[in-house]
């Protein structure tokens, strides 16, 4: 009955909670005073308006022990857990009734497991005193809006809501491989909406990663583990394409490698500047450490398209189709399907020429790369050190928050980027269907797609620090992974080759090459003068919509 008639009580309460509140009434010291009903009949601080209901009796400690107690445990708890449990997990995803979700949550964990005669539930008045004992439930609010900006153990709500997504797709991915559950265009969605909370708990590791040393390891943290990324997908997308016997994956690939390079040098840290740009009037950065980004990025490019640039000068042209236009043997060719064939006379200029070529780059840029890490991080670290003016700079701040500590940040880092390595697994695994079905260009295909997911990191870290007003860190993140596209990843690719043959060769499209090196030049134009506002960062991602307009329109490679 006591149970009973809380329940009733606490039905009341949910319907309308506000203004009430639950507490834990405390153990008398004395039953008799209870009992006998002796004591102050007044509060010590009178008020106009008297206490709606008298505190119940303590009537014993073996609450545990009451056959009363297993019967509630076993019959009606349970069905309540699940009630209180449903409305907490709708309220929590809905993000604006978290305070209904908590409420639920308190009601479950404490209030229906105490002894009723330790429940009290009274409306408070804003002329009463409380009673002595521990309020348990006070609820004022059931809806907010500003709860989007609610953090779990500094960790946003929606990256929170998200985490369970990332376990259905695993446990769909590699349990369900014969795709008797779903297809594989609802997997390859459900892996690219997975990749979004793991760039967050990237984004986040790395920024207490940055905030506890110097931003430069940061960036090129950031930019390593998103390189782990990328290369789970081309590696995943060489092989399925060398054992179907498809080339058009390996063209995908360069598309993909390709719009890495463009994204993070126009689109991230353009985006980057806009944003940053509205909350502040005009941005500064490190112009030194941008430079020598820039010269790195000039030296990878460079060596990337060299052997590009060699089959066009000395590769034999090849066309599919030729019409004679003036009807005279010695007269003008129309000519279609044209490319430079680097396969005539037995390959004897690839394998005697371009190849060697390859390899001689793929040693040089890596080499190159290490040389300027040990520059920035060894010799010249006092180049990252240069604050632009920082007591003349409203807004800057000169700590970063730091939600976690060192060893924890690359714990989760490193949890992070395994998950993500294999969501990306699945969404290359699972692409096909889109590649074969679709009719928009294999190119718009892998730089937008394929290039454009494991970016998200890069996107959301830069807005961060950009929002700070630490706009350095957001272009140094942008220009190390484009440096590593070309460096570290494309010669990884030329190395994972010579031990699995694939159809990946280093010849780019022409398209590939102008797009690069026209963002490159633009980039390094921009980033002259060492402070930027939100129009320099409007005309970057412009251009970069402008590019990949001319990819969606471009026809998909031949042969694909």
């Amino acid at each position: 009955v006591p149970t009973g008639q809380l329940c009733w009580d606490l039905a009341g309460y949910f319907l309308w909670p506000f203004g009430k509140v639950i507490q834990k009434v405390e153990v008398p010291k004395s039953h008799q005073a209870c009992e006998a009903g002796v004591g102050e009949s007044s509060a010590l601080l009178g008020g106009p308006t008297p206490l709606r209901w008298r505190p119940r009796c303590w009537v014993g400690t073996g609450y545990w022990h009451r056959a009363s107690t297993a019967a509630w445990l076993c019959l009606g708890y349970p069905l309540l857990v699940l009630a209180h449990g449903l409305v907490c997990v709708t309220a929590w995803l809905l993000i604006v009734l978290i305070p209904v979700a908590k409420l639920s949550a308190r009601a479950t964990s404490r209030v229906l497991l105490l002894p009723p005669e330790r429940v009290l539930i009274r409306r408070l008045r804003m002329t009463e005193v409380p009673l002595e004992g521990e309020v348990i439930l006070c609820c004022y609010r059931a809806a907010n809006p500003y709860y989007y900006k609610y953090a779990v153990d500094g960790i946003n709500v929606f990256a929170v809501n998200l985490l369970p997504l990332v376990l259905v797709t695993l446990v769909l991915g590699y349990v369900d491989s014969p795709n008797h559950l779903t297809g594989s265009a609802v997997k390859f969605t459900l892996a690219l909406l997975s990749i979004m909370p793991l760039s967050y708990y990237i984004g986040m590791a790395i920024a207490s990663i940055s905030a506890q040393s110097n931003f430069a390891v940061g960036a090129v943290v950031n930019a390593t583990f998103g390189s782990i990324t990328e290369l789970t997908f081309y590696i995943t997308a060489l092989i399925k394409g060398s054992r179907e016997g498809n080339r058009c994956y390996a063209e995908v690939v360069k598309s993909a490698l390709t719009g890495t390079l463009v994204g993070c040098v126009l689109f991230v840290p353009g985006l980057c500047m806009v944003i940053g740009g509205i909350r502040h009037q005009e941005q500064r950065f490190n112009s030194r450490s941008a430079g020598v980004s820039s010269a790195l990025l000039f030296l990878s490019v460079g060596g990337v398209f060299a052997p590009t640039l060699f089959s066009k000068v000395y590769g034999k042209l090849v066309c599919g189709e030729c019409h004679n236009v003036t009807q005279n043997p010695l007269g003008h060719y129309l000519c279609h399907n044209c490319h430079f064939d680097l396969m005539d006379n037995n390959g004897t200029l690839y394998y005697s020429h371009v190849q060697p070529l390859v390899y001689t780059v793929s040693i040089l840029l890596p080499a190159a790369y290490l040389i300027g890490l040990f520059f920035t991080l060894k010799t010249h670290t006092h180049i990252y050190d240069i604050h632009i003016s920082d007591c003349h700079m409203p807004g800057h701040h000169h700590s970063a928050v730091v939600h976690w500590s060192r060893w924890r940040a690359l714990l989760i880092l490193l949890l992070s980027t395994l998950c993500m390595s294999a969501c990306a697994d699945l969404a290359t695994e699972h692409i096909s269907p889109i590649l074969t079905n679709s009719t928009i260009s294999q190119y718009f295909i892998g730089v937008t797609v394929l290039a454009m997911v494991p970016e998200l990191p890069e996107i959301v870290n830069g807005i961060q620090f950009a929002l700070q007003n630490n706009l350095s860190l957001s272009i140094e993140i942008g220009n190390c992974i484009a440096v590593q596209v070309c460096m570290l990843q494309i010669p990884i690719l030329v190395l994972f080759t010579i031990f699995y043959p694939t159809n990946f060769t280093l010849v780019f499209s022409d398209l590939h090459v102008y797009a690069s090196m026209f963002s490159v030049v633009l980039m390094n134009y921009i980033f002259m003068d060492g402070k930027c506002d939100y129009f320099q960062g409007t005309v970057l991602v412009m251009v970069y919509f402008i590019l990949l307009a001319v990819y969606f329109f471009a026809p998909s490679p031949s042969g694909c």
